[in-house]
């Protein structure tokens, strides 16, 4: 069966991108997603037990093995802030090595363009960035051994990435925020069900907001003209099963609990990571003294009063270098 996770990051920053992150993974035939009480079998789907020899939950591990946990609780840990990120995210990445920011953009399906609203994006920067090749390289063996063993193979990583130019249009023809941020998510779960050809499906999807009922999106942007049936609705938990063998479930802190989707938000938050860099870097190189951003409201409007002369020099338009909500 194939087991999946999405996680978004930069949802509610003013300036750089809001991106949605994916992961899968094919588990041995048999296994079950769910218990006899139809909520998920955690025990069943405990990544970070079937793949222990290799993966733990928390950045300090004396075995030093790859923490994949919530990216916030991972960007927080320590006093340089990519250094579990980068390992985890280079770990499980395909196309390794990745000798710099634009060929794992392209690894992850990661869609950016250089653009009047975003010159950065034509100056890719070297990676790693904190580890070493050398170290990335024994984390990846780390991993690969450990799959292995536990017969699981990792299907899919990939960030689906919106600058401010295009999440603008994409905000002009929906109206609303969530249902952008949602677009990005059904998108990400109709290209795991893609994966399936045929077998079963189970897909954590972190909650946004404190809605219930995901029924009718459902229906619209991934069903392809399937029956979906609700399972379970509450505050916590939603789960759907979609067409034949598709199980989708909706839960608040579905980070935590799991591990696809504590590696998607992983993904999603490196990504952004990165693509601030090049836009500090673009800047920082007009204005040496301008402090970088990670472009979050208060902070973004103090970058985006500074910036404004080099904006006008460079004939960078705001309306697609800001977001509009």
């Amino acid at each position: 069966m194939i087991y999946g996770g999405i996680d978004e990051s930069g949802y509610g920053p003013l300036l750089g991108p809001l991106c949605v992150g994916a992961s899968a993974f094919r588990l041995p035939d048999g296994t079950r997603p769910l218990g006899t009480d139809g909520a998920p079998d955690l025990d069943a789907l405990d990544l970070w037990r079937h793949l222990e020899f290799a993966v733990c939950r928390k950045p300090k591990d004396p075995r030093r093995r790859i923490a994949v946990a919530d990216s916030k609780k991972l960007k927080s840990a320590g006093k340089q802030p990519l250094v579990h990120l980068e390992r985890g995210v280079l770990a499980f990445a395909p196309g390794a090595p990745h000798a710099d920011d634009a060929a794992l953009f392209a690894a992850l399906g990661v869609q950016t363009r250089a653009s009047r609203s975003s010159p950065w994006h034509a100056s890719p920067r070297p990676l790693p960035i904190v580890q070493t090749p050398d170290g990335i390289a024994i984390a990846r063996n780390l991993l690969a051994r450990s799959c292995e063993d536990a017969r699981i193979h990792i299907e899919r990583l990939a960030v689906s990435a919106l600058d401010p130019e295009d999440f603008n249009a994409l905000y002009g023809s929906l109206r609303n925020k969530a249902r952008v941020n949602m677009s990005l998510v059904f998108g990400a779960l109709r290209a795991l069900d893609d994966l399936r050809d045929g077998t079963p499906a189970f897909v954590a999807i972190d909650r946004q907001g404190g809605r219930a009922s995901y029924r009718e999106e459902l229906e619209s942007h991934v069903a392809r003209g399937e029956e979906v049936r609700v399972l379970h609705e509450d505050l916590e938990r939603s789960t759907y099963e979609v067409g034949n063998g598709l199980l989708v479930s909706f839960e608040v802190a579905a980070e935590d609990r799991h591990l696809p989707v504590a590696l998607a938000s992983m993904a999603a938050k490196y990504v952004r990571e990165l693509s601030m860099a090049r836009l500090n870097a673009y800047f920082s190189a007009f204005l040496p003294e301008v402090a970088p951003t990670a472009g979050y409201v208060e902070d973004g409007r103090r970058y985006l009063a500074e910036v404004k002369p080099i904006l006008a020099q460079e004939g960078i338009p705001e309306a697609g270098f800001v977001r509009v909500v």
